[in-house]
């Protein structure tokens, strides 16, 4: 939908990146348990570390350079890649170092598989990394610390039954220290989810309304998003999303609602601007308190032609289905699917 595109993505990623081309940004997500152990996954362009350097300044020549080049070489630039990362992660606890007990590195065959599944966009190529590592026993804090060359990563951290916790961290620093919950603490969150589940068994009935009235209704969200989205008004925009609202973007990587939600708050301190915004409904299926929303967006940012480096304005425009749910008399955005998108030099 409307500016749920990462237009910080455009201005930290290169000019050929779409607004919701967005992925550039690396992501990761750490679900720790009690006694310590992690599943740990990293989400991150990949021919940019490779080239180490963030993907905020990576051109995309040398980029598809490794694309066009031999599978052999590709292979040993990840090699040489994995080592890095191994190097530059850095698991900290309270009580000492943690420890890397295994990972997945993606493979030349993998980005050669992602470039057959995404044959119309073929950059960013984001693949993920999956690790399991520990901390030492006892310990009651949890950080990490990324590879300097990933630049900022959005990071989201999980215990059991608490809610995640998103922050970005810069390079060259570690994320805040996660008080890591004991096993009597997540069990009375449990306990007080079970509880508020119950409690919810019997919702109170929306009024239904027709489709014409849903479209103007929804139409307004769309107009209030895009006035604070050019403003950086970073509350309004949070207030017309659902608490669990999940973006999912057009190579199939998703952005959860705090994880985005870090991604607002770096634009606005950016300072980030959209010179012209605007979305149109082209099409509303309602069902009950539900609405699926064909919409499309069209975006102008300030940018760089990709082949001449000078200042141009770029106009996006993506196609979305939105599903948004009407509840305590407002309509808040649940999901986003990207279904399109294309840009082009110049305001058009």
């Amino acid at each position: 939908m409307v500016a749920f595109v990462l237009a910080f993505f455009f201005l930290l990623a290169t000019p050929a990146a779409a607004l919701r081309h967005p992925a550039n940004v690396p992501v990761a997500r750490a679900k720790i348990k009690p006694d310590g152990t992690v599943d740990f996954r990293v989400r991150l362009d990949m021919l940019a570390y490779i080239l180490q350097t963030p993907p905020e300044n990576t051109l995309d020549p040398p980029m598809l350079a490794l694309l066009d080049g031999s599978q052999d070489d590709l292979q040993k630039d990840l090699d040489a890649s994995e080592d890095r990362f191994k190097q530059g992660l850095k698991i900290v606890g309270d009580n000492g170092p943690g420890v890397l007990d295994s990972i997945q590195f993606p493979t030349a065959k993998d980005i050669d598989q992602y470039e057959k599944d995404n044959p119309d966009t073929r950059l960013p190529v984001m693949m993920t990394i999956i690790m399991t590592c520990h901390f030492q026993p006892g310990v009651k804090t949890s950080s990490f610390k990324f590879p300097e060359a990933l630049g900022s990563v959005v990071l989201t951290t999980e215990f059991p039954y608490t809610e995640p916790i998103s922050e970005s961290v810069d390079p060259g620093s570690a994320s805040e220290p996660q008080k890591i919950p004991t096993q009597q603490e997540i069990d009375a969150a449990k306990a007080a989810i079970e509880a508020n589940d119950q409690a919810r068994n019997n919702p109170a009935p929306a009024t239904p309304t027709n489709e014409a009235l849903v479209q103007k209704q929804i139409q307004a969200r769309y107009d209030a998003w895009s006035k604070a989205y050019m403003a950086n008004d970073v509350e309004t925009l949070l207030s017309i999303l659902a608490p669990d609202y999940v973006l999912k973007m057009s190579n199939g990587n998703t952005l959860s609602h705090d994880e985005y939600k870090v991604v607002l708050e770096q634009r606005k301190a950016k300072g980030q601007d959209t010179t012209k915004y605007a979305t149109q409904i082209i099409r509303v299926n309602l069902h009950g308190t539900t609405a699926a929303i064909w919409s499309r967006e069209t975006m102008t940012q300030k940018g760089k032609d990709p082949n001449t480096g000078k200042p141009e304005d770029i106009q996006y425009q993506h196609d979305y289905i939105d599903i948004w749910t009407f509840a305590n008399g407002r309509w808040l955005l649940e999901g986003t699917t990207t279904q399109k998108e294309q840009s082009k030099i110049g305001r058009g």
